[in-house]
């Protein structure tokens, strides 16, 4: 335990010693100073308190005893300060982490909650009273507060409920169901209800934006004019049908691989710049009043080509366990020379910042290659834990707490990664936000598997 403390505590003295003169910042860090009505209020709220200098501060203290707690209760339960030592070693090992907690982004306060939800899963592991589901549910709420991300830990609460459901102290299942929703809906709806107060007018969220951005990208039947409620709405289904369909059919003309990374740029363009036309059929409506006629339309057009969107759904997936997708010796220059071939570009100047006379050009790494199969390697492992939660719960017998503990990590970091796929584009810098999930998974899995094969 000495150690697992030590460590933390150098981890931290380092972060503080290495800080920046001031933040780093993004476009991003300005909405979450700013507190904008479609961002999430958890972060904003901590940066008032806190400050943007005094953020890099607090972060990495957050971050180190979270850490600290989730490292204790893997000593506690496997009686192996090495394993709580490679976890934490894994999850602090990557410099990107580093850079969150010196930075105006959501990203290291939400870490440092998914690591205390992590701790708090473990401890109901080998304690499950429903006093613990109580602050595991908590914890979930106030991640769900900082990134909507937090939402994918429901489910995985109530497969702990079940995965422990023998051994529940002194109630009936449904005391912990109602143990895990009533705090994580508590947190949230009082989240709702403060918006409104704190903005001094109506929210929105991203969410609009981002479903349009998917609708655009799928082929969908035609919608039906005589369900349109009014103008605007028919201006927008002619937009997603017509004017987007360029995209559509440049992505289509590219093999899969390809179109995975092209898919990114215009996800990401149709969010923004490239919407603007539609954006512009509403000049009456507030940001709020866009964001919903977007995602009313968006909803729609899902509706009706279901198995399209699970396919952009995939394509984001992948994405989210793909390094440095530009950058990959296989990938590289057939990139660079299928965009040289299909100049100009639908959208190009707003989804590739791209002027007529001006080139884009990848150029290949081979150790990428290396990095993407351990990536590879690290997602099957993960997913297959993940699968073993789900199965563990039809299961006669009680799964081992180690089995379990590594089941219950891999789920986590699977179900954020499908909420984030379906609702977002599919960037690394995702997965790095629940990076402590998949390394405590992966480790947690070996070693129980390492363990049953001594005790044969």
């Amino acid at each position: 335990m000495t150690l697992v403390l030590t460590l933390c505590a150098a981890y931290v003295a380092y972060c503080l010693g290495t800080n920046p003169a001031g933040p780093i910042t993004t476009p991003d860090s300005v909405r979450y100073l700013d507190a904008w009505p479609n961002y999430s209020l958890g972060y904003p709220i901590f940066l008032k308190l806190v400050g943007a200098r005094g953020a890099i501060v607090v972060q990495p203290i957050l971050f180190g005893a979270a850490l600290a707690f989730l490292g204790s209760e893997l000593v506690r339960v496997t009686r192996s300060a090495w394993l709580a030592i490679a976890v934490i070693i894994a999850t602090i090992g990557l410099p990107q982490i580093r850079e969150f907690h010196a930075s105006i982004l959501s990203e290291s306060l939400f870490l440092s909650l998914l690591v205390t939800f992590l701790a708090l899963a473990v401890r109901f592991t080998y304690s499950p009273a429903w006093q613990w589901m109580v602050l595991t549910a908590l914890t979930a709420g106030l991640s769900g507060t900082v990134r909507r991300t937090g939402f994918a830990l429901v489910p995985v609460m109530i497969v702990m409920v079940l995965l422990e459901r023998r051994r529940l102290k002194g109630s009936r299942p449904v005391l912990f169901f109602v143990a895990a929703l009533a705090p994580f809906l508590a947190i949230v709806g009082a989240e709702q209800a403060i918006a409104p107060l704190m903005h001094r007018g109506p929210t929105s969220s991203l969410m609009g934006r981002h479903l349009f951005a998917k609708a655009a990208l799928i082929d969908a039947p035609a919608a039906n004019p005589a369900e349109d409620a009014g103008a605007v709405q028919v201006a927008l289904n002619r937009h997603l049908q017509h004017d987007y369909a360029p995209i559509r059919d440049f992505l289509a003309s590219a093999p899969r691989d390809l179109r995975a990374v092209l898919s990114m740029y215009y996800e990401t363009c149709l969010q923004g710049g490239c919407v603007d036309r539609s954006r512009e059929l509403m000049p009456d409506l507030g940001e709020a009043g866009q964001t919903e006629a977007l995602g009313n339309v968006a909803i729609a057009r899902i509706a009706r080509a279901p198995l399209a969107f699970l396919d952009v759904l995939s394509l984001n997936y992948v994405s989210l366990w793909t390094v440095d997708r530009l950058r990959h010796p296989d990938r590289a220059e057939r990139l660079t020379a299928f965009i040289a071939a299909h100049r100009p570009m639908p959208f190009e100047r707003l989804a590739f910042s791209l002027e007529p006379d001006q080139a884009l050009a990848f150029q290949p790494s081979p150790p990428i290659r290396y990095a993407q199969w351990a990536v590879t390697l690290l997602a099957i492992w993960t997913a297959l834990l993940a699968g073993a939660a789900l199965i563990g719960i039809a299961m006669p017998e009680r799964v081992s707490p180690l089995l379990t503990m590594a089941a219950l990590a891999a789920l986590t970091s699977h179900a954020c990664l499908l909420l984030t796929a379906a609702t977002a584009a599919g960037f690394a810098r995702f997965t790095l936000g629940i990076w402590p999930a998949i390394v405590m998974a992966a480790l947690c899995g070996a070693w129980a598997l390492v363990r049953r094969e001594k005790s044969a």
